[in-house]
């Protein structure tokens, strides 16, 4: 029996070679992401503190107020450079989400056009040695018909 084999193998494993490198890249934007993500989390607390510090200053050090009106205002500034760093870093993990999810069909379809002529190529195999095992049967029918006609 002839082996199968894919013609289109090398483009399969470039497509693998393609997906492999859109995982990483995912991986990676998603770590950039992540730690935006968590950098803004710190930072909310960190300003939500100023703020606690500065009303608590309102109240009982009015001499401390200003500082702490400055320290609030820079956490407040931070607070909001880490929300656009995370909202500059949404699109980016998106487009690498997009680039993963399009290396990912392009295997399957070349992994189920291998599937699919795979088993058009054992059918066809198949019915190859079908017809063989036919013919030789015929071929022995005939024979045996022949060797009864030689006996009687």
């Amino acid at each position: 029996m002839a082996r199968f084999r894919f013609r289109l193998d090398a483009s399969l494993q470039l497509a693998q070679q393609i997906l492999e490198s859109a995982r990483r890249q995912y991986a990676l934007e998603l770590q950039r992401w992540q730690a935006c993500f968590d950098a803004l989390e710190v930072q909310k607390v960190r300003y939500k503190e100023a703020q606690d510090g500065q009303r608590e200053a309102g109240r009982h050090r009015p001499e401390d107020l200003g500082i702490c009106q400055v320290f609030a205002r820079e956490q407040r500034r931070r607070l909001l450079e880490c929300e656009a760093k995370l909202r500059e870093q949404e699109p980016v993990l998106e487009k690498a989400r997009g680039c993963l999810l399009e290396a990912h069909r392009e295997v399957e379809k070349y992994e189920r056009l291998k599937e699919k002529q795979a088993a058009a190529f054992r059918a066809a195999e198949l019915q190859k040695e079908q017809k063989v095992l036919d013919e030789t049967g015929q071929v022995l029918h005939w024979l045996g018909k022949k060797a009864v006609g030689e006996l009687a």
